[in-house]
C-alpha cells in the first residue's frame, strides 16, 4: 500500500494538501489563511457569519504524538472554546493510536463530533491514495511516495499531455469532417482499440486530435505515450476513463527506428488490456507501409488482428465537399491578408484545388504556412498551392532552394543526421563541431521554427525536430540525390548517432538511392566512422535508445559496412563485439542477433574462429535474462532457434523449453481451478494453447483432465467477449461524387471568403 513521507512537506504544503483534500472529501470550499497566530484556525468553511466548519492542520511531525497531545490540551482547547464552530476537524501528520485519538478527542469534545474527525498520517495517507489528483497537484508529494520512480515519470508524461491538449485546440479549428470520424469512433467505442492508418498528410494526426477532444469532453483523461507502452501502464488508473494517444507508434521514416526489446509483445499485451477494460481507450497512429512492415518483420504483430481495429484514412474517399471543407477551413484561420483569402473564393481557383487527383491535406496547410511566412504575393498563393499539388517535393524543394539561406539548410542537415530529435544542448555540439557559429544557430532556429522544424519542451529538456515526417523525406532524398551533398553530410558526421541516423536510412523507400550515393564517398565514410565509433552519447528524444549498447553500435558498424562495402567500417564493429564484456552487457535482442550474423556471414578466419565464442555468450546473456514470464520464455526461446543457424544451442534451446513445459503446467492447474480467477491472464493462456496446440511443444506430457478443464475455462472467458467484435469495419466507401447540390454548398461556402475580405 502506498504511503506518503508526510514529513518532508512544510508546514504551509501540509496546510495546502489538507485544503485540496477536505474540499474534495467534504465538497465545500475552504478558505485557507497566511501563516502565523491563527486563532485556531488554518481552513474555514463559513455559514453567515459563524464558521460551520473549523480544519486545524498540525505538523507535528518532528516533535512527535506527545507534544500534539500535549499542545492540543493546553493550547487548541481553550482556543476552541471562545470559537466555538459548528464542527471541528483536526488533521496531523503524526500517526496516531486508538487511545490517542480518544484523548484528543476527549479535550476537544463537543466540537470534535467523533474520533473519526480526527485525521492521523494513516488517515491522510488514506485520503492522497482515493484523491490522486492532489498528489500530481503537489510537488513533494510527487517525490516523496513510495513509488518515486513511477511519479517522475507520470509526472512528464501528465506534461506532455498537457501540451497535446493545447494543440488539439489549435487542430478542432482547420477541422472538417470526411466520414472517418464516425468510423473511428465506432472502432474505439466497440473495440476500444483504432489504428489510425494511412499516407503522409492524409490527416491522421488531426483525426486524432478530433478524437482526443471528443473523450475530454466526455470526462476522459489525455494521456499521450511518446516513448514506448509502458508509459501508458504507469499512468494506468483503474478508476479513472482514460485514453491513451501514441502517434507515429511504428516509427515516422522506417521501421528500425522503433521497436526495442519485447515493445511488440508489450505494445498487442496493452491493447488486449485495453480491449478487456470498460473505461479506457487506445488510439494509434502509422503510415500504411510501415505498419506493414512491422507485420512483416514481427510475428506477434502479423498475429494480431490489426484489420478489425485499423481505420484506413484515404484521400480517394473524401467528398468534394469534405476537400472543400479543409481547404476553407486552413484558409479561414490563416493569418493571410483577407485580400489574399478572398482569391479562394472564385470557383476557377478552388475548383483547381478540390478536384485536383493528388488533393493532400498537408499541402494545403504547408502552401499556406510558407505564403504567410515568406510573403508570397497574393496573385500567387493559390497557383503555388496547384504546384504543389503537380508535385508535392515542391513545397520543400522551393524553400530549400530559393528562399532559405546556407546556415538553414545545414541546420536541416544536422537535424537529419539523427533518427529523433536533437536535444538544444546536443545540437549546439554538432553544430560547433562542424564549424558553424551559435550566431547562425540562433538565427536558423528564428526562421525554421513553425514550418520546416518545431522546437518542444519534454520535461526539463528543449529538443528540436522536423515539423513533420515529410520534411524528414525530403531532406533525405536531398541529400542522397547530389554526390556533393552527401559527401557534405558524411563530413559532418561526429557522433555515433549521426552514423545510426546515416545506417537507418538503408531501410527507407528511397534506400537504394542513399546507398549509390553513399558508395561514392566511402574513405570520408570511413573517417568519420572511425571518431563517431567512441564519441559520447548525447540527449535525444528517440523512443528506445540504444546509443550506449557497444553491441548495437558494433551492429550498426558492420551491417553498415558491409553495404557500402567498406571493410574498414565493419572491422571498427566486429573488433569491438569481440570483447569478452560487450555482448554480455547487451541491451537489445536485436543487436546481438544482428551483431552474430554479421559476424556469420564473414569469410575471415579469425571471425569463423571467434564465433562460437560469441554464440556461447550470446546464450548466457539470453538465459540470465528475465525468464519469469511467457513472453519472455517464446522470446528466449526465438532467440536462441535463431542462433542456431549459425552454431549449436541444442542444450540452451532443451533447457528453455523445459522452463516452459514447467510453467505451463503451472499456468494450466490455475486455470483449471480458478478460470479467469487465476493469475495468468487469458491472453497468456491463448499463447500457450496456442503454442502446444501448434505442435512447437508436446501437450500430452500434461494431465488430460488438467488440460481439457483449462481449455474449457479459456474458451468460456473466450465466447463472453462481445460478439460484436467479430463484424469488421470497412473503409469509407463514399467516394467523392460532384453533383449539382453540392457544389452549390460548396460555392455558398467559399464566397464568405469574399465577404469576409470586404
Amino acid at each position: 500500500m502506498e504511503t506518503f513521507d508526510l514529513g518532508r512537506l512544510t508546514d504551509f504544503d501540509f496546510e495546502a494538501v489538507c485544503k485540496d483534500l477536505f474540499e474534495l472529501e467534504f465538497g465545500v470550499r475552504l478558505e485557507i489563511f497566511t501563516p502565523g497566530p491563527d486563532g485556531g484556525v488554518d481552513l474555514r468553511h463559513l455559514k453567515g457569519e459563524d464558521p460551520a466548519l473549523v480544519v486545524q492542520c498540525k505538523h507535528f511531525h518532528r516533535s512527535g504524538r506527545a507534544k500534539l497531545l500535549n499542545h492540543i490540551q493546553k493550547v487548541e482547547a481553550r482556543k476552541l472554546r471562545k470559537l466555538k464552530p459548528g464542527r471541528y476537524v483536526l488533521a496531523t501528520s503524526v500517526e496516531l493510536s486508538r487511545a490517542s485519538k480518544d484523548k484528543l478527542h476527549e479535550a476537544l469534545k463537543p466540537f470534535v463530533q467523533s474520533p473519526s474527525d480526527i485525521y492521523g498520517k494513516d488517515e491522510i495517507d488514506a485520503l492522497l491514495r482515493k484523491h490522486e489528483q492532489v498528489v500530481k497537484r503537489h510537488l513533494r508529494l510527487w517525490l516523496t511516495s513510495a513509488s518515486v520512480l513511477n511519479s517522475l515519470l507520470s509526472k512528464s508524461i501528465v506534461t506532455r499531455s498537457q501540451d497535446l491538449a493545447d494543440r488539439v485546440d489549435e487542430t478542432l479549428r482547420t477541422y472538417a469532417d470526411n466520414g472517418s470520424r464516425d468510423a473511428a469512433l465506432h472502432l474505439l467505442e466497440d473495440r476500444h482499440v483504432c489504428v489510425v492508418a494511412g499516407a503522409p498528410g492524409v490527416g491522421k494526426t488531426t483525426l486524432s486530435h478530433v478524437l482526443c477532444a471528443h473523450y475530454l469532453s466526455h470526462g476522459y483523461e489525455l494521456v499521450e505515450i511518446s516513448e514506448d507502452v509502458e508509459e501508458a501502464n504507469a499512468l494506468w488508473n483503474a478508476g479513472v476513463p482514460q485514453l491513451f494517444y501514441y502517434d507515429d507508434f511504428l516509427g515516422q521514416t522506417a521501421i528500425d527506428e522503433k521497436l526495442g526489446k519485447n515493445e511488440d509483445g508489450r505494445l498487442i499485451s496493452l491493447m488486449q488490456r485495453v480491449t478487456r477494460t470498460p473505461n479506457k481507450r487506445f488510439l494509434l497512429t502509422t503510415r500504411e507501409y510501415i505498419l506493414a512492415q512491422a507485420k512483416q518483420r514481427y510475428e506477434r504483430l502479423d498475429r494480431h488482428r490489426f484489420d478489425i481495429q485499423t481505420c484506413v484514412l484515404d484521400v480517394a474517399d473524401y467528398t468534394y465537399s469534405a476537400r472543400a471543407s479543409i481547404l476553407y477551413n486552413h484558409v479561414s484561420a490563416s493569418g493571410l491578408p483577407s485580400r489574399t483569402k478572398s482569391v479562394f473564393a472564385s470557383p476557377s481557383v478552388y475548383k483547381r484545388i478540390v478536384l485536383h487527383a493528388n488533393f493532400n491535406p498537408r499541402i494545403i496547410a504547408a502552401t499556406l504556412a510558407e505564403a504567410e511566412l515568406l510573403g508570397i504575393a497574393t496573385n500567387r498563393v493559390a497557383a503555388e498551392m496547384v504546384a504543389n499539388l503537380e508535385d508535392p517535393s515542391r513545397v520543400w524543394n522551393h524553400i530549400v532552394n530559393h528562399q532559405i539561406s546556407a546556415s538553414d539548410v545545414l541546420l536541416l542537415k544536422a537535424l537529419l543526421s539523427f533518427i529523433a530529435g536533437i536535444s538544444m544542448d546536443g545540437l549546439q555540439h554538432v553544430w560547433i563541431a562542424s564549424g558553424g557559429s551559435l550566431r547562425d544557430l540562433r538565427n536558423s532556429l528564428k526562421v525554421l521554427d513553425g514550418t520546416m522544424l518545431r522546437t518542444v519542451q519534454r520535461g526539463e529538456v528543449i529538443f528540436a525536430e522536423f515539423h513533420n515526417p515529410s520534411v524528414r523525406d525530403y531532406m533525405r532524398d536531398f541529400i542522397s540525390s547530389d554526390s556533393v551533398e552527401m559527401k557534405d553530410f558524411v563530413d559532418r558526421i561526429h557522433l555515433f548517432e549521426q552514423v545510426e541516423s546515416l545506417y537507418s536510412m538503408l531501410s527507407s523507400r528511397k534506400a537504394e538511392q542513399v546507398l549509390q550515393a553513399l558508395k561514392t564517398c566511402v574513405p570520408d565514410l570511413a573517417r568519420a566512422a572511425d571518431g563517431a565509433f567512441r564519441a559520447e552519447t548525447v540527449v535525444t528524444s528517440q523512443a528506445h535508445y540504444y546509443a550506449d549498447d557497444k553491441t548495437h553500435r558494433a551492429r550498426v558498424y558492420m551491417e553498415l559496412g558491409i553495404a557500402v562495402g567498406s571493410e574498414h567500417i565493419h572491422d571498427i564493429g566486429w573488433r569491438s563485439i569481440s570483447d569478452d564484456a560487450v555482448i554480455s552487457e547487451a541491451w537489445s535482442e536485436d543487436a546481438v542477433q544482428g551483431a552474430l550474423a554479421c559476424l556469420g556471414k564473414s569469410k575471415k578466419k579469425e571471425i569463423i574462429e571467434f564465433l562460437p565464442t560469441a554464440i556461447e555468450q550470446a546464450v548466457d546473456w539470453i538465459m540470465e535474462s528475465d525468464l519469469s514470464s511467457w513472453q519472455h520464455l517464446t522470446d528466449a526461446l526465438e532467440f536462441v532457434s535463431k542462433l542456431a543457424d549459425l552454431g549449436d544451442t541444442d542444450d540452451a534451446l532443451e533447457t528453455i523449453c523445459g522452463y516452459m513445459d514447467d510453467y505451463a503446467e503451472r499456468a494450466l492447474e490455475s486455470w483449471g481451478e480458478r478460470g479467469v480467477d487465476s493469475y495468468y491472464s487469458l491472453a497468456e493462456m491463448q499463447d500457450i494453447f496456442h503454442y502446444y496446440e501448434e505442435g512447437e511443444g508436446d501437450r500430452y506430457q500434461f494431465d488430460e483432465d488438467v488440460y481439457n478443464s483449462a481449455r474449457a475455462h479459456i474458451e468460456a472467458a473466450d465466447s463472453s467477449k462481445d460478439s460484436s467484435t467479430e463484424r469488421n469495419i470497412p473503409r469509407t466507401t463514399h467516394r467523392a461524387h460532384l453533383e449539382k447540390s453540392e457544389l452549390d454548398d460548396i460555392a455558398r461556402m467559399m464566397a464568405t471568403l469574399a465577404t469576409r475580405s470586404k
